[in-house]
């Protein structure tokens, strides 16, 4: 087993760090954001490609969905959501990487508590817990 390092209150500290972040995070989007362009045939044959369309595509039960914006105004905004839902994303990841090693330490405690504290069992003959002066539940 690898050897952790006591640097709880470090990891404290950033955890408390990455709380906040999560806390500042307000619009969220999943998706992104894409052009669309269309070929258009006109009555005597010649095609003509029109956009670009703004479309926010994103997937829900294995499938892709589509929303065209209609309102170039929007588009901003919905980039902005995005993002912050990237930056949710990566909070959330270190978040978790930072809680599996505030779990290593806890665990890591454990073992040096339960090897280093001694049971009474060192002694020829005796079981843990049933050392000299013990009394049975009756």
């Amino acid at each position: 087993m690898k050897t952790i390092a006591p640097n709880y209150p470090n990891l404290e500290l950033q955890r408390q760090g990455l709380l906040r972040q999560l806390a500042d995070l307000r619009e969220l989007r999943r998706g992104s954001l894409t052009e669309q362009f269309l070929t258009v045939k006109h009555a005597d044959g010649s095609k003509v490609k029109r956009g670009p369309y703004p479309l926010l595509t994103r997937k829900e039960a294995n499938k892709t969905v589509s929303i065209r914006l209609t309102d170039p105004a929007l588009v901003p905004l919905y980039r902005q959501q995005i993002q912050a839902m990237r930056q949710f994303e990566n909070v959330v990841d270190q978040l978790v990487r930072l809680a599996e090693q505030l779990g290593d330490l806890a665990v890591a405690e454990v073992v040096q508590k339960k090897t280093s504290g001694g049971t009474g069992a060192k002694h020829r003959g005796t079981s843990p817990g049933r050392g000299p002066g013990h009394q049975a539940d009756a």
